[in-house]
């Protein structure tokens, strides 16, 4: 049985306590049977984990080392050599990321397990793979037929994750505005059903009444807006529901490896903020929201340097990132990219004063 990428939507989707070993379960409940399951982890606490279900259910296992080119082709050929028909993904971006792109490459199902949210990339058909130099590439992924999210597991993951996994939704505001302003310049389509969804999932967290990341209701929230953001982008056939202007600032300094090793999510929600500014489009309940989840207000707080040269470098570098993507940054010059950010600092310092 072939789970169909038409239908963009997983089977199963559960968000629960103590859910993780009742994996087995929920297969059988949806009526879903496969003879040669393989566990994918990584080395640390998902191996750890996934302990449990390799010899509850005695399923087997292949632990990933890292998500470049080469354990891309080891996972492949185990699969292909062993004929698995369903692997299941226990870990982080990394080995989420890994198997959707194996699964994409030889047409495999897979069930994601995660560990750690802390991007919406949990069912989105992007996976970010290194290549031969050490950079990340968005490459197609194959969307997971399930995935099962265990709370407790979730809450337990170091702070920065959460962050990272709220600060990435954010951007799906500066993301939006750049894909209507491509609509308006070029015509650019707009799925409607893909554009709300990325919307309303970064609205349903900023208007959260009570925003503690480790709050289980808000974190449900989170997970739910991670979902809608990858099913958007499902929708739409790209990133672009989620991905803007922002998200090319943030693979520019990536890129010429001037930040300071921030997670992806918290650096796209704090450059998010200033694009929000460039479009005239930032609200005081999204610099509430950044301050509530400890997203810096100042992207240039995530730098190695702040001086002007070097966010010159990094603007121009952004435009390079995606060519055909028209952003926010295509209306403006160098010289008033640092004034408008001149300007946002001092309003953002005035702010909080």
């Amino acid at each position: 049985m072939i789970f169909s990428q038409l239908t963009h939507l997983p089977i199963i989707f559960q968000v629960d306590e103590d859910i993780f070993a009742r994996v087995g379960h929920l297969l059988e409940r949806n009526k879903l049977s496969f003879n040669n399951i393989l566990v994918v982890s990584g080395g640390t606490i998902s191996y750890d984990l996934s302990i449990d279900l390799i010899r509850k259910y005695k399923w087997d296992s292949f632990v990933l080392s890292n998500n470049d080119f080469s354990e891309i082709e080891k996972l492949k050929a185990y699969c292909l050599h062993k004929k698995h028909d369903l692997i299941i993904a226990v870990g982080g971006g990394k080995v989420l990321d890994s198997v959707k792109r194996v699964c994409y490459l030889i047409n495999l199902n897979h069930i994601s397990l995660p560990t750690i949210i802390s991007n919406d990339g949990l069912i989105s058909p992007i996976a970010v793979i290194k290549n031969e130099r050490g950079k990340t590439e968005s490459l197609p992924g194959s969307m997971p037929m399930g995935v099962i999210i265990d709370l407790d597991i979730i809450q337990k993951t170091p702070i920065k994750y959460l962050r990272a996994a709220a600060g990435d939704i954010l951007s799906n505001l500066s993301a939006t505005h750049d894909w209507i302003l491509s609509y308006n310049k070029n015509g650019e389509y707009v799925n409607d059903l893909a554009f709300q969804l990325s919307r309303s999932a970064a609205n349903s967290l900023v208007h959260f009444n009570e925003k503690d990341l480790h709050y289980k209701p808000f974190l449900r929230q989170i997970i739910q807006g991670q979902v809608n953001s990858g099913i958007a982008m499902s929708l739409s056939g790209s990133s672009r529901p989620c991905s803007g202007s922002e998200h090319l600032i943030s693979h520019a300094i990536d890129y010429l490896e001037v930040g300071n090793g921030s997670l992806h999510g918290i650096q796209v929600a704090s450059i998010s903020l200033f694009i929000l500014f460039l479009q005239d489009k930032l609200l005081p309940e999204y610099i509430d929201y950044a301050k509530s989840t400890g997203i810096p207000l100042l992207f240039t707080e995530l730098l190695n340097s702040t001086e002007n040269r070097v966010l010159i470098e990094i603007f121009r570098k952004s435009k390079e990132m995606r060519p055909g993507r028209y952003t926010i940054l295509d209306t403006i010059t160098e010289v008033e990219f640092i004034d408008n950010f001149t300007a946002f600092k001092n309003e953002i310092n005035y702010l909080v004063r």
